[in-house]
């Protein structure tokens, strides 16, 4: 008879416990995704691709600075998904449930592209590759911008569309202010405004503000 009287405690407790692990991973990475656009390359090709001079001195950096702003950004996609599915349980949850759907696939999408625009810059530059190879990849890179960024511009145009939508059902449950959704709403910006430097910088802090309130108030609510 106890333990019948002790297994919803025991399952809510699980639950408790889990809502807050994915509300601190979604603190932690949004604080983590701030300083990402201050550490990203400038290029010096007037566009968006780069030069061989631009990556070949930081090609280790330029690596470990993809990866890790593909995983942060995964986590992050991720976990801002599901705390905002324990937000939003009754009005506006369809926008939410569609919202959480097209940003997992958005975010599976822009971490392959992310991936391969690693690879397609970092081995080019490998010592073990003759510099005129190497250069002559660079080239074939920049005319061949679908392929190099087709999958990260995608996957990111999905994620933005999910983000949309689980603001909108934010904004229908009332479960949260209404700045949060608001300040979601910025990554519509970063499709105009340059995710590097100063600027990158100014459009990531109300996205970071937006999923940190979202974290709080999960971890209420749980």
């Amino acid at each position: 008879m106890d333990s019948i009287d002790t297994a919803p405690r025991t399952t809510a407790n699980a639950t408790r416990t889990r809502i807050r692990v994915v509300s601190v991973v979604l603190t932690v990475t949004a604080i983590l995704t701030v300083p990402g656009g201050l550490l990203w390359p400038e290029t010096s090709t007037g566009n968006e691709t780069y030069a061989y001079g631009d990556i070949e001195p930081i090609r280790q950096l330029w690596w470990g600075l993809l990866l890790g702003l593909a995983v942060v950004a995964s986590l992050t996609v991720t976990a801002q998904a599901v705390v905002t599915l324990v937000l939003v349980r009754h009005r506006g949850s369809m926008w939410a449930t569609w919202g959480a759907g097209l940003m997992w696939v958005g975010i599976a999408v822009q971490s392959v592209g992310a991936a391969f625009l690693a690879g397609a810059y970092y081995f080019p530059t490998s010592p073990d590759v003759p510099h005129a190879d190497g250069v002559a990849v660079f080239h074939a890179i920049a005319e061949d911008q679908l392929h190099l960024f087709g999958a990260l511009a995608i996957g990111a145009l999905i994620v933005m569309v999910g983000t949309v939508l689980q603001a909108v059902g934010l904004l229908r449950s009332r479960t949260v202010p209404r700045w949060i959704p608001a300040a979601t709403l910025f990554t519509l910006i970063t499709f105009v405004v340059p995710g590097g430097g100063v600027a990158g910088l100014i459009t990531s802090l109300p996205m970071a503000a937006a999923a940190i309130g979202l974290a709080a108030h999960a971890w209420r609510r749980a």
